[in-house]
């Protein structure tokens, strides 16, 4: 297991204050509006920037149902979650490590600075983990061929799909983006629209309350913060 290195100030805030909902919305409806698999992991952080943070995968049992769903847990497959409460607390830091060094190397490469060498540890630690367990199938793909029950799996399959993101977005596959609404949501997205236009996670969300306050700011004739900001403090 890896050891917690890489927790960021948003997770290890949730670790410390256990600010996890005590009422968790179902697996089953929770949004994948990601478009990959290691974007998907590091948005099930709810409102990332919001003062209210919700953990989507805030147990071991709720990690292994959101792979099974994310799709980093195939049809076939079967992995079996420790029992011990040491055991689940490493497995949650494993977890937790990989989702911050994930989105802070998402996050670099849209602001296009340098990735951070720690996030790159971790990334690569998980790189290869997965790559001791890649084979050459019958039919000439290159698969997974893990240990069954290896409660990893999916942080390997993660730590791969990663590697295919970067790769499709400096191929121009696809846009990296963040979601427009930065002042709760904080989630990214691969912009696959025909324009490469895409501002919101999802427009039924963040795009719709977006609109709203645009629609309340007219209605009060109060400027928008960056009209506030610009005309200086006589508007605010």
């Amino acid at each position: 297991m890896l050891p917690a290195k890489l927790i960021s100030m948003v997770e290890s805030n949730m670790v410390a204050t256990g600010m996890t909902d005590p009422f968790p919305r179902p697996i089953a409806a929770i949004r994948l509006d990601g478009g990959r698999l290691c974007i998907d992991f590091v948005n099930s952080i709810h409102d990332r920037f919001a003062v209210a943070i919700e953990d989507y995968l805030a147990t071991p049992e709720r990690y292994a149902e959101w792979a099974r769903r994310a799709g980093a847990i195939g049809a076939g497959e079967q992995i079996d979650l420790p029992r011990s409460e040491r055991a689940c607390a490493l497995l949650m830091t494993d977890v937790r490590a990989l989702r911050d060094a994930i989105y802070r190397l998402l996050i670099a490469w849209l602001d296009g600075v340098p990735l951070p060498d720690d996030a790159l540890r971790t990334a690569n630690h998980w790189l290869r983990e997965a790559r001791k367990d890649q084979a050459l199938a019958s039919d000439g793909q290159l698969i997974l061929h893990v240990a069954p029950g290896d409660a990893s799996l999916p942080l390997k399959r993660i730590a791969l799909d990663l590697l295919d993101t970067l790769a499709g977005a400096r191929a121009g596959d696809f846009k990296l983006e963040r979601c427009a609404n930065q002042s709760s949501c904080g989630w990214i997205f691969a912009d696959t629209s025909k324009n490469g236009r895409r501002r919101w996670c999802a427009m039924n969300t963040c795009g719709v309350a977006s609109k709203m306050a645009a629609l309340r700011r007219r209605s009060s004739g109060r400027p928008a913060r960056s009209e506030r900001k610009r005309l200086g403090p006589a508007a605010q």
